[in-house]
C-alpha cells in the first residue's frame, strides 16, 4: 500500500482504503496490514500512570535507552516528549513492522535499567509476582498519512507539558524535541526532521 491509495475525508476523521473506511484517531498498522516507510505517532505509558520520570535520573536512563534503542533499530525520531507517567513519539521507521519488536525491545531493557538504580531512588513502582513492572503491556499508535495530521500530533506533543501544567512554553520542558522544533536549539534526543514519509 503506498499513500497515492489513500482518500482521507475532509474532516480527516475517515479515510478510505480500497473498499474500506477507517476512523483515523485509531489508525493500528495492523489492522490495515501497513508496510515499508511510515510516520507512526506512539504512546508508551506506565503502570497506573505513576509520575516515575519526575525522577530527573530516572528520565534520564530512560532517555538513554531511547537513543540506544532508536539507534539499534535505525528509527528515525522526529518528536518526542517525555512525560512524567509517559513517553509520545513522532517515529520514522523505514520498515514500520519492526514498530512492535521496538517498542517491546526498548520497554524491557529499560525496564532493566530502573531496576538496577531503584535501590538508590526512593519511589512507588509496580511490582507484580516480585517483579518491577515499570510499563503498562500494550502501547498506542497511530499512523500518520499527512501533513496536517503530522503537524497535530508535533503540536500536541509539544504543548504536552504545557497542558498539564509542568512549564509555561513548550520549549522549556527539558525532556522534549520542543526547543529543536521551535528554537532551532538542539534537544536532549537527535531530531530527524528530514525524514521522509509521504
Amino acid at each position: 500500500m503506498c499513500a497515492a491509495d489513500v482518500h482521507i475525508c475532509p474532516d480527516f476523521s475517515f479515510c478510505k482504503i480500497g473498499n474500506s473506511c477507517y476512523n483515523l484517531l485509531m489508525v493500528v498498522r495492523k489492522r490495515l496490514n501497513i508496510k515499508g516507510q511510515a510516520l507512526v505517532f506512539v504512546t508508551i505509558t506506565v503502570q497506573g500512570w505513576k509520575p516515575v520520570f519526575s525522577n530527573d535520573i530516572i528520565a534520564e536512563t530512560i532517555l538513554n535507552q531511547f537513543d540506544e534503542s532508536l539507534e539499534y533499530y535505525n528509527v528515525s525520531l522526529i518528536g518526542y516528549v517525555l512525560m512524567p507517567s509517559h513517553l509520545h513519539a513522532l517515529l520514522g521507521f523505514k520498515k514500520v513492522e519492526y514498530l512492535s519488536k521496538f517498542v517491546q525491545s526498548f520497554k524491557i531493557l529499560s525496564t532493566k535499567r530502573v531496576k538496577s538504580i531503584k535501590e538508590l531512588i526512593p519511589f512507588n513502582i509496580t511490582v507484580v509476582n516480585g517483579r518491577i513492572s515499570l510499563w503498562k503491556p500494550r502501547f498506542d499508535d497511530t499512523i500518520i498519512i499527512s501533513e496536517k495530521q503530522f503537524k497535530i500530533k508535533l503540536d500536541y506533543i509539544h504543548n504536552n507539558p504545557v497542558k498539564a501544567g509542568l512549564v509555561r512554553s513548550p520549549e522549556d520542558w527539558l525532556y522534549s524535541s520542543a526547543s529543536e522544533w521551535l528554537l532551532d536549539k538542539p534537544s536532549r534526543l537527535r531530531i530527524d526532521k528530514e525524514f521522509n514519509w509521504l
